[in-house]
């Protein structure tokens, strides 16, 4: 590396954004978190999409990661292609190549395109060695500070903590939580080393939401579209919501 590169990778990894700063502005207000970039206003998780979640000013912006057949983090929500992409294909069972060919960008070219500009939002789902890769990936980029790790599952949840305990971490939460259950849930969250909790909105009560800020437990909450919900959300002061129109939900919210 010459040392133009050198100085220029020092002055990208002096940013001010911080993770942790925004999980503490969160109390004092609802954040948006754009949902898989901003997927109402481009493809999901591609690198248009979170070039829209940048120009809506959220504060964030979500991916979601599966591992390819060389052991590349890859950006996409699905284990195959079908869906998003006009071919049929396994994530796992392509190179890395492959599937930048068709489209699907690597994690690298995510963070390059959000380092500085919101917090990146990085949901491990699933792969060999998936957990490990996504953190080298963060720290060669030296943005952990700009880093928090979603996944549902609470293992990647913990293991993400053990390889690097400063970068944020949240355990998404699959489903409801009934009252008498609150302490088992917040057992489960101690126990992966998650410092928030994500749930789906329509399982947010204010019950849940009451108990989680009592006990200085970041609420974020996906994936919220604009409307009532939002109104809702807001009264009940969650962190953060996750949402595919981040604009029009922080205009929503006044922020």
């Amino acid at each position: 590396m010459t040392l133009s590169s050198l100085v220029a990778l020092a002055v990208m990894s002096e940013s001010n954004l911080n993770a942790s700063d925004v999980i503490r502005q969160s109390w004092n207000k609802t954040l948006v978190v754009g949902h898989r970039g901003a997927a109402d206003y481009a493809p999901e998780n591609t690198l248009p999409a979170f070039e829209k979640a940048v120009e809506s000013k959220a504060m964030a912006a979500e991916c979601d990661i599966h591992m390819s057949k060389d052991g590349v983090p890859m950006v996409i929500h699905d284990k195959t292609l079908k869906r998003t992409f006009p071919v049929d294909g396994v994530v796992a069972e392509m190179t890395v190549e492959e599937l930048k060919k068709i489209g699907v960008p690597t994690l690298r070219d995510y963070i390059e395109v959000l380092r500085g500009k919101v917090v990146q939002v990085i949901e491990i789902k699933d792969g060999k060695g998936v957990v490990p890769a996504v953190i080298q990936e963060v720290l060669r980029a030296g943005t952990e500070r700009e880093t928090i790790i979603f996944s549902f599952n609470a293992d990647f949840v913990k293991q993400s903590k053990e390889l690097a305990a400063d970068i944020p971490a949240v355990w998404l939460v699959a489903g409801p939580y009934a009252p008498d259950k609150f302490d088992e849930m917040l057992g489960k969250k101690i126990d992966c080393r998650a410092d928030a909790v994500g749930f789906q909105y329509r399982n947010v009560t204010p019950e849940l939401a009451a108990f989680l800020r009592r006990d200085r437990v970041p609420l974020f909450v996906w994936t919220v579209p604009p409307g009532a919900e939002v109104d809702r959300l807001k009264s009940l002061r969650v962190n953060f919501i996750i949402t595919d129109s981040p604009k029009h939900v922080r205009e929503q919210l006044g922020s």
